[in-house]
């Protein structure tokens, strides 16, 4: 009977007994062992209860969180532009567009050469003057005057002592005076060897006056003409010009008959006032 209870007591020990030993494993390794990831939507919000919980670890117990109001700083002063029409402002530029030479309300003096090239049968050259005012930037009115002189070609001196004929041009132009309207519709500009760009304009003109030839007999003429104005700088031009004049004078025979005469001019001008705009 002794035996069997040994052997009984035996066997309960050997079962009972690991019990609390299997418990405490099982509990450690509840303790090491992470929890299961979740995906999809659940992972973000463990990831963001995760900082929360750090956040709230690095901040002092019982400490309320204050957030500071909106500073409004003091506002810039703005730009002033009051200066910028002034002169002085646009010194230190270099005006790529519009920089022809100003010419409203400033006069005008031009001195050039002058000749007739429809003038066959004698060479006449000579000296032109123009005095201008510029009522705008396209309008202005000028005074001119020419004063010429006429020589005899040399097919004239071989006709007359060749062929022993007289040869007389009535229309050949000792002077001419007038008043011409200006009107400026072109501007523009070109290069020169590609090291200077000078400010160009082109113009036409149109008046009246008074021929004096060369027998001192006058004629009323009409005339109109194109020219260009090359810039050299705010107050100073090279200039050329091409009038046409028409005009009734008397042939040799006394006669009233209908004339032209073609002026070619190249000459030099000069503005004045100085400009204050621009």
């Amino acid at each position: 009977m002794q035996k069997h209870l040994l052997i009984l007591t035996s066997l309960m020990a050997i079962f009972i007994l690991p019990i609390p030993l299997l418990t405490s494993v099982a509990h450690a390794q509840t303790e090491s062992t992470p929890a299961p990831v979740a995906t999809g939507g659940d992972e973000e919000q463990q990831d963001i209860d995760f900082v929360d919980k750090l956040l709230e670890k690095n901040l002092p117990q019982n400490t309320p969180v204050r957030v500071a109001p909106p500073t409004i700083g003091k506002p810039k002063q703005r730009a002033s532009f009051s200066g910028v029409q002034s002169v002085d402002s646009y010194e230190d530029f270099a005006l790529i567009q519009r920089n022809y030479m100003p010419k409203t309300e400033r006069a005008q003096i031009s001195l050039g050469l002058t000749s007739v090239p429809t003038d066959v049968f004698f060479r006449t050259l000579g000296l032109n003057v123009r005095l201008g005012y510029h009522l705008t930037e396209n309008w202005g009115a000028e005074f001119f005057g020419y004063a010429l002189n006429s020589s005899a070609r040399s097919e004239v001196n071989n006709m007359e002592n060749t062929q022993l004929v007289s040869v007389r041009n009535l229309v050949s132009i000792k002077n001419y005076i007038g008043l011409n309207m200006y009107y400026n519709f072109v501007y523009g500009k070109w290069a020169f060897l590609n090291n200077l760009i000078l400010p160009f304009e082109i113009y036409q003109t149109f008046g009246v006056g008074k021929i004096t030839n060369q027998n001192s007999e006058d004629s009323t003429a009409l005339q109109f003409g194109v020219g260009e104005m090359i810039s050299l700088s705010r107050s100073s031009a090279v200039r050329l010009d091409l009038n046409w004049a028409f005009y009734r004078t008397k042939n040799i025979l006394g006669q009233e008959q209908d004339n032209n005469s073609v002026f070619l001019t190249i000459g030099y001008s000069y503005f004045f006032p100085e400009p204050s705009y621009r």
